[in-house]
This record gives structure tokens, C-alpha cells and sequence, in this order.
């Protein structure tokens, strides 16, 4: 029986990307289990939907050092100084934000995911992690499954989070794609099923007021907007936000179940945006701002697609 995918292994110096394509298709796209189980590429028709990395150099300073396509865990965003508290016991996170003094996208984005399965018929890749109290600033057990599967427009990602330990645990989750809809994003139009985020300070912690905005409530062209925002979403039958080509000849549009949140942000060369669902406001551990408090032997679920019109 003809297979509907084909999938297809490239080794960049020691890290290994595997790619899925649909064979009908001129779809494909890409993830790196030994980076924290990372999304990489996505075309659909031919046409790019996400940065990724294409070589050693590009994984180095894109997917390692911008963060591009991370996954985030135990936490999103940001933990300031790298410190929170459970009961009366302190806990202190490395810190990898050195200027500001904070601990960084969580503990998983350079860790080595496991590949379960490989479904070359349904088009589906599952990656497994048993994060067995990695650092002494996160010592529990927890283990993370993802499951990533193409259709000939779409990119569905599953992850379950479940607690191997004796105790209720803190968690956070989320993902750091960058979209690319146009060389220069300015043009490109934008849509947030939000009318507010949250008000930062100097160190990019939440201050706790919230700030109204109705600007992209509405299908708005980005211009000159900057973005370093953290929304909360107010889903729209799943779909968070959408992202529209100059052109309008390429609409992106973004779905998520159990992510509440939406950080928003565009580097300053302006050649991409990155819009991450996440499950909890920065600093979640100390706010409780969308904090999830795991249970032994009871996983959560989370959903975010990426659909392509």
C-alpha cells in the first residue's frame, strides 16, 4: 500500500532533523527531537509558514540562541531571578537571561527527545522525554509527549504533561514559532482574539496592571507596531490569532486548546514574528497566573495548530 508521507533524515553536526512530506503535497515540515523536540520548518504548497534552521549555523543562532520553535517547560517566558517558592521551600532556576537576570524558556529546549513512532500513513511523529529532576531548581519527575502531525495544510501538535511523583508540582507550557508571511512583516495584517495584555517591567515581569487595546481585535496591518507582549486569549472556536500575507493571498491562521495565553514579539530586524501559545503569563511560579498545579497520574493536554489558507 502506497504511503501518504514519506519521511526523510538530515544530520546538522550532531543534531539530528527529521522532516515529513507529504507526498500529494508540496507540504512538508520539520522538527529536532534532539532539541527539546523544536519545530522547525513548515511549507505548505511551497511557501514558507515558519523560520527554521537549515544547516549548523542557522540551528546555532536561530534554534539555539533565538529560541526559534522551543519548547517550553516546566514554564514559559520567564521566572524572575530565577526564583519561586513551593510551601516553605525556595527553589532557584539556572539563569540563561545573564542582563536580566532571569531564568529563560524553561529547562527542555536543548534536551534529547525520544522517537516513539513514526506513522508514515496518518503522517504522524511522536516524541517522548522523561524530565527525572534534570536540575535541582525543578526536582520532580514529569514526562512530555508530543505528538506532531501534517495534513495538506495544516500542522497539529498534541502534548500531554503527566507527574511521575508523589506530589502536586507547578508547571507551565508552551511553544516559540517564528511565522513568516512576507519578507518584511510591517505589511502583513494581524488579528488577536484579545483586547489586552499585560503591563511589563524593566526585567520583563509582569507588574500586574493590564493594559487595553483594541487595535488587532480586528484584522489590522502590523506597521510599525512593536511587539513584546503577553496577551490573554479569548478563543474564537479555538482560533487565538491569524496572520495575513500583504497580499492576502496566505492566511495563517492559529487554533490552541488549553493554552490561555499568546506572547507576541517581532525581532528587531522585522523579518518574522513570533507568536507563542503558552499555557501561563511570565513569572508564573510567583504570580500563579495561569499556573497549573499537576497532579500525580492525572496528564494534561494541550492542542495548538497551525492551519495555512
Amino acid at each position: 500500500m502506497k504511503k501518504n508521507f514519506k519521511l526523510s533524515t538530515n544530520a546538522y553536526g550532531q543534531y539530528t532533523v527529521l522532516q515529513f512530506f507529504h507526498v500529494k503535497y508540496n507540504t512538508h515540515f520539520s522538527i529536532i527531537p534532539d532539541l527539546g523536540g523544536a519545530i522547525n520548518n513548515f511549507y505548505v504548497n511551497g511557501k514558507q509558514i515558519l523560520v527554521g534552521a537549515n544547516n549548523l549555523d542557522e540551528i546555532k543562532n536561530h534554534t539555539i540562541k533565538a529560541f526559534g520553535g522551543a519548547q517550553l517547560f516546566p514554564f514559559p517566558n520567564r521566572i524572575k531571578n530565577g526564583k519561586f517558592k513551593i510551601g516553605i521551600k525556595d527553589y532557584q532556576l539556572p539563569i540563561n537571561e545573564t542582563m536580566l537576570n532571569n531564568s529563560l524558556h524553561g529547562l527542555i529546549y536543548n534536551k534529547s527527545f525520544k522517537v516513539v513512532l513514526v506513522d508514515e500513513n496518518k503522517g504522524v511523529i511522536k516524541l517522548r522525554y522523561e524530565y527525572k529532576r534534570d536540575d535541582d531548581g525543578y526536582p520532580f519527575h514529569v514526562q512530555i509527549e508530543n505528538s506532531y502531525q501534517l495534513t495538506k495544510n495544516a500542522l497539529i501538535i498534541k502534548t500531554s504533561l503527566e507527574n511521575k511523583g508523589d506530589t502536586t508540582i507547578p508547571v507551565g507550557h508552551g511553544w516559540h514559532p517564528y511565522f513568516k508571511s512576507t519578507l518584511n512583516i510591517d505589511k502583513s495584517n494581524l488579528q488577536i482574539f484579545s483586547n489586552e495584555y499585560f503591563e511589563l517591567n524593566r526585567q520583563f515581569i509582569p507588574t500586574g496592571n493590564k493594559i487595553k487595546d483594541n487595535t488587532f481585535l480586528k484584522v489590522h496591518q502590523i506597521g510599525t507596531t512593536k511587539f513584546d507582549h503577553c496577551y490573554k486569549i479569548e478563543p474564537s472556536n479555538g482560533l487565538i490569532a491569524k496572520l495575513i500575507s500583504p497580499q492576502k493571498d496566505l492566511t495563517i491562521s492559529l487554533l490552541a486548546k488549553g493554552y490561555s495565553y499568546l506572547q507576541i514579539y517581532i525581532p528587531p530586524n522585522r523579518d518574522c514574528i513570533a507568536l507563542e501559545p503558552q499555557t501561563a503569563l511570565p513569572d508564573t511560579f510567583n504570580n500563579k497566573i495561569g499556573c497549573i498545579e499537576l497532579s500525580p497520574d492525572e496528564p494534561h493536554h494541550f492542542i495548538f495548530e497551525i492551519h495555512v489558507d
